[in-house]
């Protein structure tokens, strides 16, 4: 059977697809199915979930003697390619579970670099994966070279395997060094076009949300734009900025489509974004698209809500989206969230009653301004 796929996969020049085992803690079905679905948009293949009872974190192998055992049993059987874990790994528990399994191993946080590094295609976001990337690996090299210290003692020579890992170190440091530099160009220059925003007294909103739940559809809803909407996890890296008509009424409004949340985004990515999404905390508003469709959009919402936390734009007013209602109608729901709006970014169901939403908010701000 083997050798029939091999023949059928050249005879049609297809790559090989990859072939994981996901595996997580127990009780953890949400997030683990948000990693096979990571991993699809990689083009890797989930063949088996495994969820295990971790009650201590083993230090060399993350999961115990035991369990490693019979996750190489597995592993094994299956003819896997990789192994994904659903927490972050450290170097070291990377490469001894990769020297027992005798396969590559990857974890949630790197999955999703991965991702952004595929997506990224402006200056700033390649310069922020990259640096990301880089801020991730550095960690191993300090660790490699505390190794060859210890092995050293009191006798102090440096080998050519120190060197090397010295070298190595340097120039990642230099090459951080070199991107923080551009990024911080890059940010006054955004800066200061945050500053002439601001001076033209245009009301600003922010669209925020989960990835996929449909930021930039409303982004070109409300905007009259034709961007690229691919049914795809952070389609959008680059922060996007477009003018959107409310009413005849009113001033021009300046609509803001951000990179989306998800669960356990890697703080290096957070940290390199960080400048681009200081635009949010600019905002007058911001409306969190939630898919209505998606059976965990509770926990995704309590994602994004925390994630504005961190950023220090939990204070600014919101309005919740609840986005998809033409894939799933919510009338069960409607009555405990009567606060939320409930529209298709796709078919534009509601999207006129989101607007006059909006025109609601930025008339009580102008009046509070003209009474201050």
């Amino acid at each position: 059977m083997q050798k029939k796929y091999l023949e059928i996969n050249l005879n049609n020049n297809l790559p090989k697809v990859k072939r994981a085992i996901i595996v997580g803690k127990r009780n953890s079905e949400e997030t683990i199915s948000e990693l096979e679905l990571l991993l699809k948009t990689l083009g890797i293949e989930t063949i088996y979930k495994m969820q295990m009872n971790i009650r201590e974190i083993n230090p060399a192998y993350f999961i115990g003697k035991g369990k490693l055992e019979e996750l190489k049993g597995i592993v094994s059987t299956l003819d896997a390619d990789m192994i994904v874990f659903d927490e972050e790994l450290s170097f070291t528990q990377l490469r001894n579970i990769g020297k027992a399994l005798k396969r590559e191993i990857s974890d949630r946080p790197r999955i999703i670099l991965d991702i952004f590094a595929k997506r990224a295609l402006s200056r700033e976001g390649k310069i922020q994966v990259e640096l990301a990337h880089l801020k991730l690996r550095l960690p191993e090299l300090i660790n490699q070279r505390a190794s060859f210290d210890q092995q050293a003692g009191i006798i102090g020579t440096r080998g050519p395997g120190e060197r090397s890992i010295e070298m190595n170190r340097r120039k990642i440091m230099e090459r951080i060094r070199k991107l923080e530099k551009n990024l911080k160009e890059i940010e006054k220059q955004r800066n200061l076009k945050r500053e002439r925003r601001l001076e033209s007294e245009n009301f600003i909103i922010s669209i925020v949300g989960y990835t996929n739940a449909g930021k930039s559809t409303l982004f070109n809803a409300l905007t009259k734009e034709t961007l690229p909407t691919d049914n795809l996890l952070f389609h959008t890296l680059d922060t996007r900025i477009r003018k959107g008509f409310i009413s005849k009424e009113i001033r021009e409004v300046l609509f803001v489509d951000t990179v989306g949340f998800i669960r356990k985004l890697p703080h290096e990515l957070i940290e390199s974004f960080k400048s681009t999404l200081e635009e949010i905390k600019t905002s007058d508003l911001i409306l969190i698209v939630v898919d209505i469709s998606d059976s965990n959009f509770k926990a995704q919402l309590k994602t994004v809500r925390d994630t504005l936390k961190d950023l220090g734009a939990d204070k600014i007013e919101t309005i919740i989206v609840y986005n998809k209602i033409d894939k799933f109608k919510p009338e069960f729901f409607l009555k405990d969230n009567e606060n939320g709006m409930f529209i298709s970014a796709l078919t534009y169901e509601n999207i006129d009653k989101l607007k006059k939403e909006i025109l609601n908010r930025i008339e009580k701000r102008i009046f509070a301004q003209n009474v201050a």
